[in-house]
């Protein structure tokens, strides 16, 4: 390509494409800065659309002439001014409140469609367990449950060690430190080794469970699965939400044991109560209620996490991004839901004295 410059006039010659050389694109791009000037186009004789977008973005002058043919559509096509992004207009604070209900509204429909179908799924599973998915099934629980209980029983032990140090410190100076053993023990059966147990597996596998199943909505495997006749609910969400329920009471009944063995530990250690001594006054003023609270929320709080994972997870729209922000909020979302839960299971086992 030739370039000339005469009488505040720009005139190129030949062909403008990706082919032109760095020297000829300096010495363009200032000339094109110029201002009232004009760009003849008359000699052109092609020009592609990077070269097309190059003027567009370098010239300053007053008029583009001379141009036609292709290389007039061209131009046309990429006038960025025939295009203008409408300008951002700020909502008020009534509109922007309205947008949060409306927001609200489309997720509370969402989460109760999913929560149906959960219910669905399992009423059919209960009447017909045959159509259970035994393979994928015993895949989760291990994954899922079995995989979590030496974290579960490590986090659980070192609580226990924590709860039975502070509270034997704190009822030496009434002279009742031995009462640890009944206190500490009443409270880690009902509240937090289930408690613990729950949130450690929440971390671990609601997680997993939305980045698996987002993964599958990217890689469009669900819609796979739907055109060859499959319902990806039963293959992908219900294995997950059975293998919690499943799975859960056995992690639970784990971190009952260990966290008392830690309590037993510091008793031993801290007190002089040796093994022996310490269940049998577990054992005459811990009563076995306090035990089966723990255990009866062990599968519901595993329906709760399974449920928030798969539920997340099948909310991905197609970009690696949103898996990364809905694994974060699955995770937020199942402990708050797990403590919220708990909450609401003490204070009705409270009233009924439970």
């Amino acid at each position: 390509m030739q370039i000339e410059f005469s009488n505040n006039t720009i005139f190129l010659y030949g062909e403008f494409d990706y082919k032109i050389t760095g020297s000829q694109l300096k010495k363009l791009s200032a000339l094109l800065a110029q201002k009232n000037t004009s760009l003849d186009l008359k000699g052109l004789k092609s020009l592609d659309y990077a070269g097309a977008y190059f003027l567009k973005e370098h010239f300053k002058g007053s008029a583009i002439v001379g141009a036609s043919g292709n290389i007039s559509r061209i131009l046309d096509f990429i006038d960025f001014k025939s295009y203008e992004l409408p300008k951002s207009v700020e909502l008020s604070l009534i509109e922007r409140l309205g947008m949060l209900l409306l927001n609200a509204k489309a997720q509370g429909i969402a989460i109760i469609s999913f929560i149906g179908q959960v219910l669905i799924m399992i009423i059919d599973s209960l009447m017909r367990p045959w159509r259970i998915r035994l393979k994928e099934l015993s895949n989760h629980i291990i994954s899922a449950g079995i995989s979590a209980i030496f974290i579960v029983g490590l986090t659980a032990f070192l609580i226990g060690i924590v709860l039975a140090y502070q509270g034997a410190v704190m009822l030496e100076r009434f002279g009742a430190s031995v009462l640890v053993v009944d206190i500490m023990g009443i409270i880690t059966l009902r509240e937090i080794a289930p408690l613990i147990a729950s949130i450690v597996v929440a971390g671990r596998s609601a997680s997993s469970f939305t980045a698996q199943i987002g993964v599958m909505k990217i890689t469009e495997e669900l819609y796979a699965m739907e055109t060859m006749g499959f319902a990806p609910f039963r293959f992908v969400v219900m294995p997950r939400i059975l293998a919690l329920i499943f799975v859960m009471p056995v992690v639970i009944l784990c971190a009952d044991f260990i966290s008392l063995f830690g309590q037993a530990f510091v008793c031993n250690w801290y007190l002089g109560l040796d093994f022996e001594s310490y269940l049998n006054r577990f054992s005459a003023n811990v009563d076995m209620r306090h035990f089966w609270v723990g255990l009866v929320k062990a599968p519901i709080f595993g329906a709760l996490i399974a449920t928030i994972g798969c539920l997340r997870g099948y909310e991905v729209d197609g970009s690696t991004e949103s898996v990364g922000k809905l694994t974060t909020k699955s995770v937020v979302n199942a402990i708050f839901w797990i403590i919220a839960l708990d909450a609401v299971f003490s204070v009705i086992f409270t009233e009924l004295q439970i």
